[in-house]
């Protein structure tokens, strides 16, 4: 059984890990962003 506590942290640690994904996910997208913009001129 899940206390008060046990919830909050596993939702914190989720909401942490999202926005690390993100942030990967957008570091990868930035590089291919330029290029191509690049690439069409």
């Amino acid at each position: 059984m899940m206390t008060g506590w046990t919830f909050f942290f596993v939702l914190v640690g989720v909401v942490f890990l999202t926005a690390q994904l993100f942030r990967v996910i957008d570091a990868i997208e930035r590089p291919t962003r330029r290029s191509g913009r690049r690439a069409a001129r």
